[in-house]
């Protein structure tokens, strides 16, 4: 499952990557945005702050972020030893190791002296997928119904298997949790041929499922009974199978427990694809409802090439565009000529109609 192409869509704002197999389906998703410059592999200016033992590590401050923080326990991925450390308050040069998510800070380490900055950003998401550095990039229109289909498809806790039945995943605080649903899929064979059919997709699934979300630390996967030493060794065989051909990423899995549990674990590596774009009660955030307006009028004008257009935007999302400094109508004046404009309306979600 080697990445085949990339997709990436570019428009006011926001640029959206897709990573996609010889099938065109999605094996990873991620968004860049101008509001979110400590990302992966970025190499920033810093400085030592205060060192919290109990927490395995120090606190960096970076101008103008909320700050990261530096693993110095012995044995953690991503560790500088805390005898190599500078004296609080020294200027360091820092590189990004993990971008930050709900209640996490980023996590860096310290740049050695000398050395090159490596791949940041979307370069460094896609230097951790299976591609040659010749995987073709294609830049499509924004609005590209692919795009639009894997990122609204990843929002979902629901992944429908290829034989059929689904694949529920839910976060919780500790861990991610998947789940089997066999419902509505045709099942032949013996007890156990069909539990392995259906557990061997499932794995294979969740595998995916992790790099198109931007997801990490520790996963549970309940499968699907009866199960046997034999057929638990074949199912962590095929997660991992499916996950090394897709990534770099080390990840250690064990397989099924007597209770049916197959637990695995990778680090964190991206901000989660739905902390980006929804808020703590599962809505668009407004800088999210304000960029899908914008990538919506841009689609419209790339389609009504004379017309002029109006975006209306909801409130908190109008609020957001003013505040950001963005100056939209400008930049969209630039590409698609004057005739764009962007209001407020009562509704929940941007629209885009004819103007005048």
């Amino acid at each position: 499952m080697t990445v085949a192409r990339f997709l990436r869509e570019a428009t006011l704002g926001e640029t959206r990557w897709a990573a996609l197999d010889l099938q065109d389906r999605p094996l990873a998703l991620y968004i860049e945005r101008p509001t979110k410059p400590v990302v992966l592999g970025a190499r920033l200016e810093a400085r030592i702050g205060k060192t919290e033992p109990g927490a395995g590590g120090t606190f960096i401050d970076i101008p103008g972020q909320s700050g990261a923080f530096l693993r110095t326990n012995p044995g953690q991925s991503g560790t500088n030893q805390d005898t190599l450390l500078p004296s609080e308050g020294s200027l360091v040069t820092v590189d990004v190791v993990a971008e930050g998510r709900a209640g996490k800070l980023p996590r860096v380490k310290l740049a050695p002296p000398g050395s090159h900055p490596a791949p940041s950003g979307a370069n460094a998401w896609r230097a951790a997928l299976r591609a040659s550095p010749t995987t073709p990039i294609e830049d499509v229109p924004a609005g590209d119904s692919r795009m639009a289909a894997a990122f609204e498809d990843a929002l979902s806790p629901d992944v429908t298997l290829p034989g059929g039945g689904r694949l529920r995943i839910e976060r919780t605080r500790a861990l991610t949790a998947a789940d089997i649903d066999s419902a509505g899929r045709a099942m032949k064979g013996s007890a156990a041929a069909r539990a392995l059919s259906l557990n061997k997709e499932a794995a294979e699934a969740l595998a995916r499922q992790i790099l198109i979300r931007g997801l990490g630390g520790l996963f549970v996967l309940d499968c699907v009974s009866p199960l046997t030493k034999e057929t638990s060794t074949k199912l962590r065989e095929a997660f991992l199978a499916a996950w090394d051909g897709m990534t770099a990423r080390p990840a250690r899995v064990l397989a099924p427990s007597a209770l049916g549990l197959m637990e695995l674990s990778t680090e964190w590596r991206i901000t989660p694809l739905n902390e980006m774009l929804l808020d703590m009660a599962g809505l668009p955030t407004a800088e999210t409802l304000a960029l899908a307006g914008l990538r919506l009028l841009e689609a419209e004008a790339r389609q009504t090439r004379m017309g002029r257009l109006k975006l209306s935007l909801p409130q908190a999302a109008f609020a957001w565009l003013t505040a950001s400094g963005m100056d939209a109508e400008a930049q969209l004046a630039s590409k698609y000529g004057a005739r764009l404009t962007i209001g407020v309306h009562a509704r929940a979600a941007p629209e885009v109609s004819p103007e005048g």
